[in-house]
């Protein structure tokens, strides 16, 4: 029996370096150069423009200044975890935490199954 891993990440540069069998599902900017099984979960630009407003609007009533991409990283998750849905895959490894929370959730919620689970 084969095992599918896939590797969930934001940023492919806090992952380690993955054989090569691995199927790496990352945003649609990120360049994985050392494989060819990549999948890019494009942005539209309409996320893209929400979450601008929103950091500027958290940036200048709220007086924060960090960044923070709520509507692209829920987009993403929910794309990553409808893609997991309908492929099988034995394990899933994940970036951090808050990613892993989130996919798993919307898998046990929507096809009531979530494969084996790790962080890189």
């Amino acid at each position: 029996m084969t095992k599918n891993i896939a590797v969930v990440a934001m940023n492919t540069k806090k992952i380690p370096y993955v054989g090569g069998d691995e199927l790496i599902i990352t945003l649609d900017n990120q360049k994985v150069w050392y494989t060819a099984n990549t999948k890019q979960i494009r942005i539209p630009l309409v996320i893209k423009f929400g979450d601008l407003i929103i950091n500027k609007f958290i940036q200048r009533f709220m007086k924060r200044s960090k960044k923070r991409d709520l509507l692209k990283t829920n987009y993403f998750s929910k794309q990553v975890a409808r893609f997991l849905g309908r492929n099988e895959f034995t394990q899933v490894v994940f970036e951090n935490e808050h990613l892993r929370t989130t996919i798993s959730h919307k898998l046990e919620k929507k096809h009531g199954f979530v494969p084996e689970t790790s962080l890189a």
